[in-house]
């Protein structure tokens, strides 16, 4: 539980909404080298790693991103139909809980606040993205 009160995307959420995502959500283990998703796979929720090292292979990207504990993989995916980005391949051994978009759903419609919370830092963290494109932009000499 201290593990996923500390994923930011999820800090919206009581200790009690946390408790109820917790026991609809599905831990798994890992071992090293086991495939636990595909690129282009569709993504039916998040990944949160509770122990151990994950690797995200992207395609077209030539080195890939390995996250621990406390990561919270295709968030965005709790709330919207998506598709995995990256492949994820167990680096160690590892202990992940997927959570489901179904849940978290669930969630946010008992806790409207929660909802509200999320919808607001999710307009901020998109903002941010915009203007970040816009400097690259910029930067390259395109308008």
């Amino acid at each position: 539980m201290a593990v996923m009160r500390n994923a930011p995307f999820l800090r919206v959420l009581s200790d009690d909404a946390l408790k109820l995502l917790a026991f609809g959500s599905e831990p798994r283990n890992l071992r090293p080298r086991q495939v636990l998703y595909e690129a282009g796979d569709a993504a039916d929720g998040a990944v949160l790693m509770l122990g151990g090292q994950l690797r995200l292979v992207a395609p077209g990207i030539d080195s890939p991103r390995v996250v621990g504990v406390g990561h919270l993989v295709d968030e965005l995916a709790l709330v919207v139909p998506t598709e995995r980005a990256s492949s994820a391949v167990a680096q160690t051994s590892c202990e992940v809980l997927e959570i489901p978009r179904t849940q978290m759903l669930r969630i946010l419609d008992e806790y409207p606040d929660a909802a509200a919370k999320l919808q607001a830092a999710m307009a901020r963290r998109t903002a941010a993205f915009l203007t970040e494109v816009g400097a690259l932009a910029e930067r390259l000499g395109k308008p």
